[in-house]
């Protein structure tokens, strides 16, 4: 069959990119031939505000000498995040707008299309959330319709009562039905009226640690204490700088100095993102792992890695929270840093149960794939 993979746009996030490269490779080792679909986000200035804009930073620079960059050469600071994509994963063209994706689906003769993973399903994340319930392809019936792991990112409801009706309709075509977090079962009964919706892994969970290691080669040095944070504070550095001192471990971290979303000065280094190899390194590698993303939990778990996750309410505890109540490990997320216990930290994990739990995880999500890919002519 040949399949497209409908996520978000990759980029900046390390996890985003690993569990489409994940998911398209399991794909492609099921006999498919498969296409992630580049969907950009829309530019909602006309070209000539953009051009003013330009104007007006060059004048600050040039003219009043203002160095602080408003501005990032985003291409520039993800080139090794871009060089990874173009090496291992399959892109179609540039697709910004509506009419783009309808245009290229057109001429494509796709057989399937799959919605997921990470969070397509969060209206605050996406490009054009009904695009992520397939609204270029309403006249399309001979075209297999299917969602794999998508996510709300959080078990609250953030649709507007419109976006609700004209999902809620369009779920509706779609063949088969799966959610990364149990919450999105709910959500997905209680709002947009779908009672047949399955709980799956994540993708990068339908791979092996050592399926990752065939991309960074073999280990040459130990990582102490290794961390990824994806909002990191004053707080979340003191508490890590404690941790270390407990364990008695280096910090180590795979990350830029700076977010792009937290323009401060105008040295471009201080944002470039390092290679993503060597933050799947990080995890193989480390003695010991904190972080506050999801997919550093993923990589901690397949890696079998002593770790903790520090839990941000602003973006969310469903999904954590989901994936390690199945696994058991409900005693690895941190709520509240202060009333943490460092001697927490040298508790065991007994990863022949998770891994026994994983193992069934994982073939229930195989077999969803399996079985709604099958038969489809």
């Amino acid at each position: 069959m040949k399949i497209a993979i409908l996520t978000q746009q990759l980029g900046f996030n390390y996890g985003g990119i690993i569990q489409n490269y994940a998911l398209q490779r399991i794909l492609t080792n099921l006999g498919h031939r498969v296409i992630t679909i580049n969907r950009g986000e829309e530019n909602p200035n006309s070209k000539l505000k953009i051009f003013l804009n330009r104007c007006k930073l060059l004048i600050l620079r040039y003219v009043f000498n203002e160095r602080k960059p408003i501005f990032l050469d985003y291409k520039k600071i993800s080139r090794t995040n871009s060089k990874f994509i173009s090496q291992n994963i399959k892109l179609s063209p540039l697709i910004h707008t509506t009419p783009m994706l309808v245009d290229y689906f057109s001429k494509s003769k796709f057989d399937a299309v799959l919605v997921g993973s990470d969070q397509v399903w969060r209206p605050n994340y996406s490009p054009n959330i009904l695009n992520f319930y397939l609204d270029f392809l309403q006249s399309q019936n001979d075209l297999k319709k299917i969602s794999y792991a998508a996510s709300f990112g959080t078990d609250k409801w953030e649709y507007s009562e419109i976006e609700t009706q004209i999902c809620t309709e369009l779920i509706q075509q779609f063949q088969g039905v799966s959610v990364r977090e149990d919450s999105g079962i709910e959500l997905c009964a209680k709002h947009l009226n779908r009672n047949d919706v399955e709980h799956v892994l994540d993708p990068a969970f339908l791979l092996s640690a050592e399926d990752y290691s065939d991309l960074i080669g073999p280990a040459k040095s130990e990582v102490g204490l290794f961390t990824y944070f994806l909002d990191e504070s004053h707080e979340t550095l003191k508490f890590v700088e404690f941790c270390a001192k407990t364990l008695n471990l280096t910090l180590h971290k795979n990350q830029a100095k700076l977010s792009p979303y937290d323009i401060k000065i105008s040295k471009i280094q201080d944002y470039m993102i390092p290679p993503i190899e060597g933050w799947l390194k990080g995890f193989r590698d480390a003695e010991f792992i904190l972080t506050d993303s999801f997919h550093g939990t993923v990589f901690s778990i397949l890696n079998k890695k002593a770790f903790f996750v520090i839990v941000n309410s602003e973006r969310g505890a469903a999904r954590f929270e989901s994936i390690l109540k199945q696994l058991g490990l409900e005693d690895r997320l941190i709520y509240n840093l202060e009333r943490f216990n460092l001697s927490n930290l040298k508790n065991e994990i007994n990863y022949q149960t998770v891994y026994s739990k994983l193992e069934e995880l994982k073939k229930d999500s195989l077999l969803f794939l399996n079985t709604h890919l099958s038969g489809w002519k």
